[in-house]
């Protein structure tokens, strides 16, 4: 396994008042204006990453929940093609496919990811959203839509770079998400739109030392909130990185422990303290309910 994998976190910076309108009977889609900004935003942010040296760019880069505009979904391929990063991010409300109201997520994987030819075909895949927070059940509910169930969780498998658990935003409060990960993953990432950014510095350590794995939180730059961290022995190390303030754009590349963090989830490796010890009943591999998707 690696000894590190870098990320690239891209803080959008979107404002639901002006990006979808309550009051509106069109469906429900970002505002063109707003979403001309937030894209414009995006390309900043891999413009900044592509700008690095090969060895300097993240592997995997994290936008937040409702952040792609759906016309701009190619383009982002496109962007994470040539930056060679897999990239996983928000989309807007509309699932065109089914002309229904969904909150998903997208993940673009480059050809031959992590390796550097960047010819080939993108891979993608989706994942949902599975619990709604109150404001997008009234959402839908004005809309005349019906929400749109997705109860399936995933673990993406990066190789060399670990497992992933996924999550968008109020699926990060979910006990049995974290009963399913645990034992199973190096790196739980949780892309959200989220005013209660306190909850989430809590619950990022809570669920680091539970599951026992490096949990990634990219929130929206509107109300600031994003979050890494680790179960480091050393309390100093264990906030990898942490952004606070509202309406703040920003990009940051950095890096979590792989290796030497599979090597304390593996019973009997545990030995330097450079990790917490593994939580109770703690089990490394064990089976889980979740479907594993190969990502490279």
């Amino acid at each position: 396994m690696e000894d590190f994998l870098k990320i690239g976190l891209i803080q959008t910076t979107l404002d639901p008042d002006l990006a979808w309108d309550l009051r509106a009977d069109s469906a429900v889609q970002m505002n063109a204006i707003e979403g001309n900004r937030i894209w414009n935003e995006i390309q900043k942010g891999f413009y900044n990453f592509s700008n690095e040296t090969k060895v300097n760019r993240p592997q995997i880069i994290i936008l937040p929940e409702l952040t792609i505009p759906l016309s701009k979904e190619h383009d982002l391929i496109n962007l994470s093609k040539k930056v060679g990063a897999v990239t996983i991010a928000g989309y807007d409300f509309i699932d065109q496919s089914t002309s229904t109201v969904a909150n998903k997520a997208l993940v673009v994987v480059p050809y031959d990811w992590p390796n550097s030819r960047f010819t080939g075909r993108p891979k993608t895949l989706t994942f949902g959203k599975t619990f709604y927070s109150y404001m997008e059940k009234d959402f839908f509910k004005i809309k005349g839509k019906d929400e749109y169930p997705f109860p399936v969780m995933y673990i993406l498998d990066a190789g060399k770079y670990g497992k992933i658990g996924v999550a968008i935003c109020s699926d990060f409060f979910d006990i049995e998400r974290f009963v399913v990960y645990r034992g199973q993953i190096h790196h739980m990432v949780v892309i959200s739109h989220n005013q209660d950014v306190k909850s989430y510095y809590f619950l990022a350590e809570a669920i680091s030392r539970l599951v026992y794995c490096n949990v990634i939180i990219c929130n929206t730059g509107h109300y600031g909130g994003s979050i890494v961290f680790s179960p480091y022995s050393d309390e100093f190390r264990r906030y990898i990185y942490k952004h606070e303030g509202s309406n703040l754009f920003t990009t940051q590349i950095l890096s979590v422990p792989v290796k030497s963090l599979n090597d304390a989830q593996v019973p009997g490796n545990f030995k330097d303290g450079v990790f917490k010890a593994q939580p109770p009943g703690y089990k490394h591999g064990h089976i889980a309910r979740a479907s594993v998707t190969k990502i490279l």
